[in-house]
């Protein structure tokens, strides 16, 4: 249980400071015009289906490494007996 703490802190200490980096954010932050692909993206709303790819990928890997964390603690006890 402690890897898996210790991986979500990681993950949120990384999020904030990647939200640190923009102090304000302007009009144009919101009209993006530079990238076709996000722009087709989302045009014909594969943009959802992206993003459910992405969040299931990432709730398997961490659904993983808490089936794995409890695998280890039982192995853990039965070492120490």
């Amino acid at each position: 249980m402690k890897h898996i703490l210790i991986v979500v802190i990681f993950f949120m200490a990384l999020n904030f400071s990647v939200r640190a980096q923009k102090l304000e954010v302007t009009e144009s932050d919101y009209i993006n015009t530079k990238v076709e692909m996000a722009d087709t993206f989302r045009k014909e709303g594969k943009i959802y289906t992206v993003v459910a790819i992405v969040v299931t990928v990432m709730a398997g890997i961490f659904i993983y490494a808490f089936l794995i964390d409890r695998r280890l603690a039982v192995l853990e006890k039965e070492l120490k007996k």
